[in-house]
């Protein structure tokens, strides 16, 4: 992407918020800084930011901190993130750049997604006047602990990058459900990648980076007060592709969070409560290992009907996983969209890319959730015990007890 293009996403497409923090900000030491990181803060200690970056102190980073509320705050918590304004350090050991989105809360359905785009529009921003060395922008949140070597070299030059990452808690009730919980994330995204799809990645935005060029490409963060990370990630993917890297873990902690409608936090709930009757987990239940083979059936049927247009359905000849991939691919509504792009792009090079991004994140997500019609959810210890080979080698799940984060 050319200097103009990210020119033209920061003058149409950049949050006022954004461009006046730019405007105003007066470095206290000398630019320009290797990398930036940017945290939204919400209802947080001040001490949270020396937590976050303790491990960080020997780089030269600046911390872009989006200090918000939403506009349905209870008020005891909004002042408690006023008064993050008016800290004069933050515990931090790197330079911060706060960003005040709580003098003026954020509308509350555009809540963190708002938060995250402010931030990393004024990334690029600073980026793009020479401020910020590095064209990755770093997203974190303020429960992480950032290892050592996270800002080690990025293996690719353009799209997303996900890291490892593991939940803590002190509370062995807790942690035994966030272990379910964070096997269960695992256990999808390598059924997912043991099938092929272009999204097989965690989308925890506490645990990405993004290039300028890709950030300036799907225009920013959704305006969304939750999933903005899957989103963004989903656009991503589409465009310059999102990796993996499990070289660099970050650690969050563990929390019962209801900030948002759904995630980690929200998900913790229930399985807490459950956990104090069943200890032994039983009762959680996750997706059937036959409904990635099914995603597998679906993703080659893709492929055969952008190599042939003419191809008919499968038949009763075929076999029956075919038949059920087809059957979901229909209730997908694959054959409203299948002749548009079959008579848009004449080479099956075109057509593929173009039935895969159709088939994006979501209805990957949504196909495997209608595969239950097939093969019901079944006890996630079962699942584990006993999926195929070709998921079990993709299944990787850092362990709390492993390292230490800031070493």
């Amino acid at each position: 992407m050319s200097a103009d293009r990210i020119d033209r996403y920061l003058r149409d497409h950049a949050e006022p918020r954004a461009k006046a923090a730019a405007a105003t900000y007066r470095p206290v030491d000398s630019p320009p800084y290797d990398q930036c990181v940017v945290i939204p803060i919400y209802d947080e200690p001040a001490t949270c930011l020396g937590q976050v970056c303790a491990a960080l102190a020997h780089t030269r980073s600046l911390v872009i901190a989006v200090i918000n509320v939403p506009e349905d705050a209870p008020t005891a918590a909004r002042q408690r993130t006023l008064g993050l304004l008016q800290e004069t350090a933050l515990a931090c050991p790197l330079p911060v750049l706060r960003v005040d989105c709580a003098s003026e809360p954020l509308p509350t359905r555009e809540g963190v997604g708002l938060a995250r785009k402010i931030g990393t529009d004024l990334a690029l921003l600073l980026w793009s006047k020479g401020l910020v060395r590095s064209p990755w922008f770093y997203q974190t949140d303020a429960d992480a602990r950032l290892p050592a070597n996270y800002f080690h070299p990025v293996p690719v030059s353009s799209g997303a990058v996900v890291c490892a990452h593991r939940h803590h808690s002190n509370t062995p009730r807790l942690q035994q459900a966030v272990d379910l919980y964070d096997k269960h994330m695992a256990y999808y995204v390598a059924g997912l990648r043991a099938a092929g799809s272009a999204y097989a990645y965690h989308t925890l935005g506490s645990t990405l980076l993004i290039h300028a060029h890709t950030y300036a490409a799907v225009r920013g963060y959704p305006k969304r007060n939750a999933a903005e990370d899957f989103y963004l990630l989903n656009k991503a993917a589409k465009v310059h592709g999102v990796r993996t890297r499990t070289d660099v873990v970050i650690t969050l902690e563990a929390r019962l969070s209801a900030r948002v409608p759904f995630g980690t936090g929200p998900a913790l709930r229930p399985i807490v409560a459950a956990l104090q009757t069943d200890p032994s987990a039983a009762f959680y239940l996750s997706y059937h290992p036959q409904s990635f083979t099914l995603l597998r059936e679906a993703l080659t049927l893709l492929d055969q009907y952008a190599a042939t247009p003419t191809l008919a359905a499968p038949t009763h000849g075929s076999s029956t996983s075919s038949q059920q991939a087809w059957a979901l691919l229909q209730h997908l509504r694959f054959e409203r969209v299948r002749p548009n792009i079959l008579s848009r792009y004449r080479e099956t090079k075109q057509r593929r890319r173009a039935l895969h991004e159709w088939f994006d994140a979501g209805k990957t997500l949504r196909f495997v959730h209608e595969a239950r019609r097939y093969f019901p959810d079944q006890p996630l210890q079962t699942s584990l015990a006993n999926m195929p080979s070709a998921i079990t080698r993709h299944l990787t799940v850092p362990s709390v007890h492993t390292t230490d984060p800031t070493q």
